[in-house]
């Protein structure tokens, strides 16, 4: 109590003595994310997220001085952006510092030359966007979790939205980041990525979860707001259908923003209730947009003809608009789960060689992973598609699991370790863009090898010798979690 008592002293006097919070204080006031394992935790009274200390900077200086503090005493230190993560990322589990970004919260500079931004990390992805708007521009990272994310946690847990078959994910926005190690200094990577001068150390930081250092502030890439849009929506024969379409646009040089192709569980459970059109078996939305209305034009009528030859059937187009104007409904009541339930998102990705028995064996494994009287359904859809593959999210849920925690976990465990399985069965990898935190954790080893876990094992021991940088995540072993 004495160690914590002179920490927060400490803190006080880089931050101010009304940004720093202490024990249950600090607890009460960071319940932790938005993980099913961080909801069933703190209902049982076992809470994943138990700061000693809260803290809240503004400034890239107070975080350095922070992490300066915090390496001189040893303290665990787990950083925190808005807390929408799904994967239990952002829980001081260990103990120690929670490091609050959110107040580092400003657009440093707009260059509307080069199309780029310099944006802090506590920076709420909508709030962003919407300032960018003012100036005819938008961020096109565009989560389903953009009103409460920031852009420092969408970098953490390499993350992506609706309109990353067009623009990318969050790495693909990426041009530079500004980074605190954990012995407090302050790194400002090469401007552009596009270099000769050695590796490219900023995407080193992305996906890390806070393990390597702090990024504080990030340039990344912005549009122009699009001039035109162009929506479609198609009926599939069989799931294997739509892939074959999918794959063709992406891999002839198309780029649609939005190519989101349901199964038929999935398009009736899911899709038909923001669209209510009386949707049957597999259905694809399409979306095309950008500067010339011609072009656009031409994009779609292309990706529809595309999907005829494959046996698609052109829907109403009002089926893709309508799907964008509520495109983040079911991420609010009374869509949402809500405990006693189990839910997850098992999203997956490989290439297109692997991707249809990756859909077959996962949605099959997670189907067969409990016993029946639980009732779990899943519903796949597949919503991001690149030049060499696509992935699968896979909503999972359980209408109501044990009245017992340890009972709860081991079921959800169950399901999350089938999936797993599976995936790296069919050739695929475990996550597409929610990231690791805690659910995916123990299996990093099967993912990665003894191999790979070594290498970034000796990352991690470079950047953080102490260890002190949210311990135990990513599967990674440190002298304070033992």
């Amino acid at each position: 109590m004495a160690t914590r008592d002179a920490v927060a002293a400490e803190l006080a006097g880089i931050v101010g003595a009304d940004h720093v919070w202490c024990g249950e204080q600090a607890r009460q006031r960071y319940p932790g994310d938005k993980s099913w394992l961080t909801i069933v935790h703190a209902h049982y009274g076992q809470p994943l997220n138990q700061p000693e200390i809260a803290v809240a900077p503004a400034t890239v200086a107070q975080v350095s001085d922070i992490m300066r503090l915090a390496s001189r005493t040893g303290m665990a230190v787990t950083p925190l952006g808005g807390g929408s993560g799904v994967q239990g990322a952002a829980n001081a589990n260990l103990g120690g510092l929670l490091l609050d970004l959110t107040r580092l919260d400003r657009i440093r500079d707009v260059d509307e030359a080069s199309l780029t931004c310099t944006v802090e990390c506590g920076m709420n992805v909508k709030r962003f966007d919407t300032e960018l708007a003012r100036q005819g521009l938008t961020f096109t990272h565009d989560p389903a979790s953009a009103e409460w994310a920031s852009v420092g946690g969408a970098i953490a847990a390499r993350g992506s939205g609706v309109l990353s078959t067009r623009y990318g994910n969050i790495q693909d926005h990426v041009l530079s980041l500004e980074v605190v190690l954990a012995d407090g200094q302050v790194v400002q990577l090469p401007a552009v990525p596009k270099h000769g001068v050695g590796p490219e150390l900023s995407q080193l930081f992305v996906g890390s979860e806070g393990v390597l250092g702090i990024v504080t502030a990030a340039r990344v890439k912005i549009q122009k707001q699009p001039g035109a849009r162009r929506f479609s929506a198609v009926r599939f024969p069989s799931l294997a259908a739509g892939i074959a379409a999918g794959r063709e646009i992406v891999t002839s040089g198309l780029r649609p923003a939005v190519i989101r192709l349901y199964d038929a569980h999935s398009s009736v459970l899911s899709l038909e209730k923001i669209v209510r059109a009386g949707l049957q078996g597999e259905t694809m939305v399409l979306m095309v947009e950008g500067q010339h209305a011609a072009l656009v034009d031409a994009e779609m009528q292309i990706c529809e003809q595309i999907c005829q030859d494959h046996g698609g059937q052109k829907l109403d187009d009002r089926i893709g608009a309508l799907w964008w104007d509520d495109r983040y409904g079911m991420s609010h009541p009374p869509h949402t789960p809500a405990l006693p339930q189990i839910w997850m998102t098992m999203d997956a990705v490989s290439d297109f060689r692997c991707i249809q028995g990756l859909y077959d064996g996962v949605t099959a494994a997670i189907a067969s992973s409990i016993d029946p009287k639980w009732g779990l359904s899943v519903k796949t859809h597949l919503s991001h598609w690149y030049e060499w593959g696509a992935m699968i999210y896979a909503r999972v849920n359980v209408p109501r699991g044990p009245d017992n925690l340890q009972e709860a976990v081991a079921l959800h465990d169950r399901i999350v370790a089938a999936a797993v399985q599976a995936t790296l069965a069919a050739g695929g990898v475990m996550n597409d863009h929610h990231g690791v935190g805690m659910r995916l954790g123990p299996h990093m080893q099967a993912q990665f090898g003894a191999a790979g876990m070594s290498l970034l094992q000796g990352v991690k021991s470079g950047l953080d010798p102490q260890g002190i940088l949210s311990p135990g995540k990513l599967g990674l072993s440190s002298p304070l979690a033992g």
